[in-house]
């Protein structure tokens, strides 16, 4: 089930307090309209009723999708740098409820989920997407780091900046350059999705940084922008 609470977030306009419903848990398989609040940017965020502007708490929370096999642990953008602790917890909490910890028939019922630790709602709502377009997010991150060393649209990243999915279909992908604080969008650059199905045939050249993105629960490429491992080093140039 979807669990909520109530808690006070700032106007980032004008500083005045607003309430909202806060969540702690999605069960998205019993509320869709949750997740496509998620994807529209609806969800957990008002308008201030001083200044009209929009209110929205950061993210805190674990979503669960059965039907696209999905289990992912939401933090605030701004904890990433704490990525690796919050990846161990988050699979001592997935082995517990869903591993070798849990009953045999909630392990077959789950067999398959993908767990996942992702920080910030561009983050979440990437996986979600990922989920719509049948992409695996491995893949995903190297295309990323492809478009990042090639130079493409002339899109450069720093420690303020994410590239994102924000949305695509069978012909073509788009992807977002964001001002992470704000995660307001600098750049859009729509590719063909032919530039994704070219890394999936040809995945020799690309095993070693899929394998190594994808050993752990925070497969996104700040994981190797921020020199935490030696993932990068396994990228072909």
């Amino acid at each position: 089930m979807s669990m909520f609470d109530t808690a006070t977030a700032t106007c980032p306009k004008c500083g005045a307090e607003a309430e909202l419903e806060v969540v702690l848990s999605v069960n998205a398989d019993r509320r869709p309209d949750l997740r496509a609040g998620i994807l529209d940017g609806s969800f957990q965020a008002v308008p201030c009723a001083t200044c009209g502007a929009r209110v929205r708490l950061e993210p805190e929370f674990v979503y669960f999708d059965l039907g696209r096999r999905q289990w992912i642990v939401v933090h605030p953008a701004d904890a990433v740098d704490g990525w690796a602790e919050a990846e161990r917890h988050a699979r001592a909490i997935f082995d517990e409820s869903f591993g070798a910890g849990a009953p045999a028939q909630v392990r077959d019922l789950t067999e398959g989920v993908a767990p996942r630790v992702v920080f910030g709602w561009p983050a979440l709502q990437e996986k979600l997407l990922c989920a719509d377009l049948a992409l695996d997010d491995t893949v995903l991150e190297c295309l990323k780091l492809a478009i990042l060393r090639n130079g493409a649209a002339g899109l450069t990243i720093s420690g303020a900046h994410e590239l994102r999915l924000a949305g695509g279909d069978a012909v073509t992908l788009s992807l977002d350059l964001l001002h992470g604080p704000s995660e307001a969008p600098e750049k859009r650059l729509d590719l063909p999705r032919q530039a994704y199905d070219d890394i999936v045939d040809d995945p020799a050249p690309w095993q070693a940084l899929r394998t190594a993105t994808g050993r752990g629960l925070f497969v996104d490429i700040q994981r190797m922008l921020r020199g935490a491992g030696d993932e990068a080093q396994a990228a072909p140039t």
